[in-house]
C-alpha cells in the first residue's frame, strides 16, 4: 500500500470512528430526553396522589360521621317502661363549610379575637367579693363534692344595697356575693356531675357545644335576624317599668278582691322590631352612637316594610282600606314614641311534636337540650320529664320578680349578660310570697328594688341569698324550688330546658303553703 493509499485509508477510518461516536453520542442525548420525559409525568402523578390525598381522605371520614351521627340521632329514647321521646322529621338544615384542613379563617380570627375582647371586659368588671379563706371554698376550684352550707349566702339587705337591680350600667368593677362554684366542662365534668346528683346549683363553662351557639347567636346580631326574620310575629311580653311579674287569670271567681293585675301585658311582635328595641336601649345607656344608629336603620327597614304592606293592602282592597275606622287607629300607646319608652321580653318555646320552623331550628341549634341525643345526657337529667325549650331573649333593664319552680332547671346564656339573685328552698318563709290560689302564685309580692319596701316585710331583711352573673357561653343548673330572681344587664338571648322534679325540699315548700306534686 502507498503511502497516499494508506493516510487516505487511515482518514477514512478516523472519519467512521467520529460518525460512530456522534450517532453514540445523539442516541445518548435521546435517551435522556426520553427518560426525562418519562420521570416528569411520573412525579406529576405522585404530586397528584398526595393531594387527593389531603382533600379526599378528610370528606370521607366527616361524611362517615354524618352518616354515624344521623343513624345514632335517628332512634327515640326509651326507658323500661316502654315510654317513648316522641320525635318529628325536621327538614332544617344548617349550611357549614368543610374545612378539611381545620385551618382557621380569617372570619374565625376576628370572631375569636372579639370573643377574647368580651370576656376580658367580664372578667375586669365582675368580680367574687369572697375569697376561699372566707368562703372556706374555692369558687373555681371546688372540692370534687358539695362542702357543708353550700353555696355560701348573705344577707338581702347587704347584697342588693351593695347594688342595687335598678342598676344596669356596668363601667366600674363590681364585688359579686357569688357562692356558686364554676366547674370547667371539659376539665371538672365529673365534679359537676357530683353537684348536679346532689342537687346543687352550679355553673359550667367551656363547653364546646354551648361555645359553638354563643358564637352564632352573640357575636352576629343578624344571625338570629335572618332566620326570624320581620314577618311572622311572636309571643312578647310588653311592659312600661323594667318590673315584670308572671301571672294567670283563671276567671273572676279565683280573683283576689280588689285584684290589680301587674303592668305588664302580651303582645305579638317581630324579632327584628324587638332586636331595634333592645339595641336601642344598649346604646342610650352605653352612650353608643353605633348601636342607635344601628336601631335607627332596623326602624327605617321596618317602617318600609309596613309601607310596602300597606299599599299592597290598598292594591287588593281597590285603594279602600277596610280597617280604616275610629276604632282601629293606632292608639297613643302604641305609637313610634311610646314604644321606644316600654320594654319588651321576647320569648320562644319550642315543643318537640311541634312542626313549627322555629321550633326545629331551636332543636338544631341546642343538640344538648334535646332529650333524644346523647349530647343531652349532662344537661337533661330525666328525658322523660323534659318540658320542652324556652327561650327568654331581654333587653337591659328587664327584671323578672323572684320565684320558684317547682322543678329543675338548666339555663344557658348565649349572648349578653344576667344577674341572677338565688336562695335556697329553705328561705320560702321569708320571700313574702303570694299565696298559691293568687295568679302570681310563688312570687315575691313586692318589688326587690326598692328599699322602702324592704321595710314593709322585715322578714325578708333576713333572707340569705347569693348573686351571680352569668354571661354568653354559661350554664346554670338549679335545682328544683330554688328561688331565683333576674335581672337582664344588656340585650341577651337565654334559653332553658326543665327535666323532672326532685322532693328533697319538699316539706320546707309544703310548709311554706305550696302543695308539691306526688312523686
Amino acid at each position: 500500500m502507498t503511502d497516499l493509499q494508506h493516510r487516505r485509508s487511515s482518514t477514512s477510518t478516523a472519519a467512521k470512528s467520529r460518525q460512530s461516536a456522534s450517532r453514540r453520542a445523539a442516541n445518548g442525548q435521546s435517551a435522556i430526553r426520553r427518560r426525562k420525559r418519562t420521570s416528569e409525568p411520573s412525579r406529576a402523578a405522585c404530586i397528584g396522589t398526595v393531594l387527593f390525598a389531603i382533600v379526599a381522605v378528610p370528606i370521607v371520614l366527616i361524611s362517615r360521621r354524618l352518616r354515624q351521627g344521623s343513624n345514632n340521632n335517628a332512634d327515640a329514647s326509651s326507658n323500661n317502661s316502654g315510654r317513648t321521646i316522641p320525635r318529628w322529621n325536621s327538614n332544617h338544615k344548617k349550611t357549614t363549610a368543610i374545612n378539611p384542613a381545620n385551618i382557621p379563617t380569617l372570619d374565625d380570627l376576628e370572631a375569636e379575637e372579639r370573643a377574647n375582647q368580651r370576656e376580658a371586659r367580664y372578667q375586669s368588671l365582675y368580680k367574687p367579693k369572697f375569697d376561699e379563706s372566707s368562703l372556706g371554698y374555692d369558687i373555681y376550684n371546688c372540692p370534687s363534692t358539695p362542702p357543708k352550707d353550700y353555696p355560701k349566702s348573705w344577707k338581702s339587705t347587704d347584697v342588693l344595697s351593695n347594688w342595687n337591680p335598678n342598676d344596669v350600667v356596668t363601667t366600674t368593677p363590681r364585688n359579686i356575693y357569688q357562692g356558686l362554684c364554676v366547674f370547667d366542662y371539659q376539665t371538672q365534668h365529673t365534679a359537676a356531675l357530683n353537684y348536679r346528683n346532689s342537687e346543687k346549683p352550679f355553673i359550667i363553662r367551656n363547653d364546646p357545644k354551648v361555645t359553638a351557639v354563643a358564637r352564632r347567636w352573640g357575636d352576629d346580631p343578624e344571625y338570629l335576624h335572618r332566620v326570624f326574620g320581620d314577618a311572622k310575629e311572636f309571643r312578647t311580653e310588653r311592659s312600661p317599668t323594667n318590673q315584670f311579674m308572671y301571672y294567670r287569670i283563671r276567671g273572676k271567681k279565683h280573683q283576689p278582691k280588689d285584684y290589680i293585675p301587674p303592668p305588664n301585658d302580651e303582645i305579638e311582635m317581630t324579632f327584628g322590631e324587638w332586636l331595634e328595641h333592645a339595641i336601642e336601649k344598649d346604646g342610650v345607656a352605653l352612650g353608643d352612637t353605633d348601636m342607635i344608629a344601628k336601631s335607627k336603620a332596623l326602624k327605617a327597614r321596618r317602617m318600609s316594610l309596613m309601607q310596602q304592606n300597606e299599599k299592597r293592602t290598598d292594591e287588593e282592597h281597590g285603594g279602600d282600606d277596610p280597617l280604616e275606622d275610629d276604632e282601629t287607629k293606632v292608639k297613643d300607646e302604641d305609637s313610634e314614641e311610646a314604644k321606644e319608652e316600654k320594654y319588651y321580653y321576647f320569648r320562644m318555646n319550642a315543643d318537640l311534636r311541634s312542626e313549627k320552623k322555629e321550633a326545629k331550628f331551636i332543636y338544631d341549634e341546642l343538640p344538648f337540650f334535646d332529650p333524644r341525643k346523647k349530647d343531652s345526657q349532662f344537661y337533661i337529667v330525666n328525658p322523660l320529664e323534659q318540658r320542652g325549650i324556652n327561650c327568654r331573649f331581654g333587653m337591659r333593664g328587664i327584671t323578672a320578680a323572684n320565684h320558684f319552680d317547682m322543678s329543675r332547671n338548666t339555663i344557658a346564656i348565649f349572648g349578653g349578660e344576667r344577674r341572677y339573685v338565688l336562695a335556697a328552698p329553705s328561705q320560702c318563709e321569708k320571700m313574702a310570697l303570694y299565696p298559691r290560689n293568687h295568679p302570681s302564685l310563688r312570687h315575691s309580692s313586692f318589688d326587690w328594688s326598692n328599699p322602702d319596701e324592704w321595710e314593709e316585710h322585715p322578714e325578708f331583711k333576713d333572707a340569705l341569698i347569693n348573686e351571680v352573673v352569668l354571661h354568653e357561653g354559661d350554664v346554670m343548673y338549679l335545682p328544683t324550688n330554688w328561688f331565683h330572681y333576674i335581672v337582664n344587664l344588656s340585650l341577651n338571648y337565654q334559653c332553658n330546658a326543665r327535666s323532672g322534679t326532685t322532693f328533697e325540699s319538699t316539706e320546707v315548700i309544703e310548709d311554706c303553703g305550696f302543695h308539691m306534686p306526688s312523686q
